[in-house]
């Protein structure tokens, strides 16, 4: 998987995909904030952030990009 870019209300965000054997993750960093969606067993996306909080109305709009990245 290759990364790709994100823009909500204007600003960019770079989404860095990681795969492995068992798992799937896609990592955004904004800021001091890193924000971390991982795939369940039932493909849908979990976040969790190190470093200052995020803003949970950006969480859910980045969580609905990523998914409409991969309904393409």
């Amino acid at each position: 998987m290759e990364p790709f870019t994100v823009t909500i209300a204007g600003q960019s965000y770079e989404v860095q995909p990681y795969a492995s054997s068992y798992s799937v993750s896609f990592h955004i960093t904004a800021g001091d904030t890193t924000i971390i969606f991982e795939l369940d067993e039932e493909d849908n996306l979990r976040a969790r952030t190190t470093g200052v909080p995020a803003d949970a109305a950006l969480v859910g709009q980045l969580a609905e990009e990523i998914t409409r990245h991969f309904s393409r």
